[in-house]
């Protein structure tokens, strides 16, 4: 019996050194992995944002005019059609405004309400009104409301509280 002991006892050392070669091979597999979906998820990352539209295409007159979405101060609904307003102008586009906020970039534009999304880049100031609404003034000095029920989605968007 004793002479089947070592036996018995150096087969559990091949197989636990079996099983340790084969725990770093799939640890070196997971890193592998890792690396890889790493990756996907900055390439999905990439062509999301890519995804929203740079540039609009606005009916004027009898011509096509391109405008570029960072141009937009603030997009207002009109019915089913929306004013866009750039730089001074106001080009209508028959699109509802729901529809055009989820071609743009959450990360540069804002719906303050239901009528209405600012590009947050021209944000100058808010101004606290009654009941939990504000009074946003962009760079242009233009002056819009923001509803009480978007104020929570504006203080995530700025990590704050207000």
């Amino acid at each position: 019996m004793s002479s089947s002991m070592p036996q018995q006892f150096s087969g559990c050392i091949v197989n636990d050194a079996q099983n340790h070669l084969t725990i770093e091979s799939l640890n070196q597999e997971l890193k592998t992995c890792k690396c890889i979906l790493e990756d996907l998820l900055l390439r999905q990352s990439i062509v999301q944002e890519q995804s929203y539209h740079q540039r609009m295409l606005v009916k004027s007159n009898r011509r096509l005019i391109v405008v570029r979405t960072e141009d937009i101060d603030w997009i207002e609904a009109w019915g089913d059609y929306i004013r866009l307003h750039c730089k001074g102008k106001v080009h209508i586009v028959h699109q509802k405004v729901s529809d055009v906020e989820m071609q743009l970039n959450p990360k540069q534009f804002f719906r303050i309400g239901r009528s209405a999304i600012v590009n947050v880049d021209r944000i100058k100031d808010l101004e606290p009104l009654h009941h939990g609404d504000y009074l946003i003034s962009l760079v242009d000095d233009t002056q819009l409301n923001l509803s009480r029920h978007y104020r929570d989605r504006l203080t995530s968007f700025f990590n704050t509280t207000f």
